[in-house]
């Protein structure tokens, strides 16, 4: 089940809070609840992926996104993440997740998740998405110029190329039918 209230919660907190630059870093705090665990009672690693929402729906309502998205009428849509989990976030732990966005070429924006307690890393994730509209894909390009920011992305993480040689190779597995 979708976590709508803590997605309430963030929302509310990201309209009063104070304003982000798309570069800049999401910080939120979060708490593991019963309904996030799993059956060896830690968090759910499904989960993770589920909270790193609420990430992306801080950084993008702080960085003004969602009006430019509304306008438009254009959604972001996730295509892929790569997660690493380092350390079990059990019942009732507090931790802060952050989220930045790292990267964006000619179709892809790529955020960092990282999940933190007691200055440890929890879990970490590579999140590639992509904006849709009417008309079909919407470059970074075109987004950025949509928020009056610089339309030139800064230097890929490294390792990035791996990942994207990787999915290219999946792609050629499935006969080139994973198409977004």
């Amino acid at each position: 089940m979708y976590p709508w209230i803590r997605a309430s919660k963030v929302g509310l907190r990201a309209m009063a809070g104070s304003r982000l630059e798309l570069s800049g870093t999401s910080r939120i705090n979060l708490m593991v609840w019963p309904g996030d665990l799993d059956a060896l009672f830690h968090l759910n690693n499904g989960r993770y992926l589920t909270l790193m929402d609420l990430g992306r729906l801080d950084l993008a309502l702080r960085a003004g996104l969602v009006p430019v998205l509304r306008r438009h009428r254009w959604t972001p849509l996730l295509a892929a993440t790569t997660t690493r989990f380092w350390r079990p976030l059990k019942l009732f732990t507090r931790f802060q997740l952050t989220t930045r966005l790292v990267w964006w070429d000619q179709k892809w924006l790529y955020l960092q998740h990282e999940m933190w307690r007691d200055g440890h890393h929890s879990a970490q994730a590579l999140a590639k998405l992509v904006v849709k509209g009417k008309e079909g894909t919407v470059t970074p390009e075109m987004l950025a110029q949509e928020m009056g920011l610089s339309p030139e992305p800064p230097e890929p993480p490294a390792g990035l190329g791996h990942w994207e040689s990787w999915e290219e190779a999946l792609k050629q597995m499935n006969n080139g039918n994973g198409k977004l």
